[in-house]
């Protein structure tokens, strides 16, 4: 089953990467969302060990709370990430669940690749997580992750990209608001 969940979400991925071209660097202030949390629809591509997986992403976060959706480019579901107090659960199209205390553990085991869902609400704001961190060439490093991002003329972020050891993570904003919890 993981392996052709893997390749499913592999074929998928890359073309994500079509949609995610690479656009100059531009410099503003960090876009904050409201206290409450956001919604997010954007792209999404992951490429890991030479394989990679592409689709369109809805995600809601607040403080004690992730839904990630993510989807095909032609919009069918193929997976649900769910973060609250009880730890993260992935759901998959097929609707078999999987349970993990924290979602970077949960992908790893079902998906092979490490979603780094800690850091990401801060990350695709343009800002550091909590914790330590090095600016390095625009983008920093914290937790293993070199994050860098491609920001619309008004400074909010546009793609945040996310590298660490062979696997490189895109994701592409389409649309962002802040929602109460």
């Amino acid at each position: 089953m993981r392996h052709g969940l893997r390749r499913l979400l592999g074929a998928g991925f890359l073309l994500l990467l079509a949609g995610c071209a690479a656009l100059p660097p531009q410099e503003g202030a960090p876009f904050k969302a409201a206290d409450g949390g956001f919604l997010l629809t954007g792209k999404l591509s992951v490429v890991y060990d030479g394989q990679g997986f592409f689709g369109n992403l809805r995600w809601r976060h607040g403080p004690d709370h992730d839904d990630m959706m993510l989807l095909t480019p032609l919009g069918q579901g193929v997976a649900q990430l769910v973060r609250d107090g009880g730890g993260v659960t992935l759901t998959t199209s097929e609707r078999k669940t999987y349970r993990a205390p924290d979602a970077e553990t949960l992908t790893e085991e079902v998906l092979g690749w490490r979603l780094p869902l800690a850091g990401l609400p801060y990350w695709v704001r343009g800002l550091p997580a909590p914790g330590s961190y090095e600016r390095e060439n625009g983008g920093l490093r914290q937790n293993g992750w070199l994050i860098e991002w491609e920001r619309r003329a008004e400074g909010v972020p546009a793609l945040t990209l996310m590298r660490r050891d062979n696997l490189e993570v895109k994701l592409a904003v389409d649309s962002w608001q802040g929602v109460a919890p």
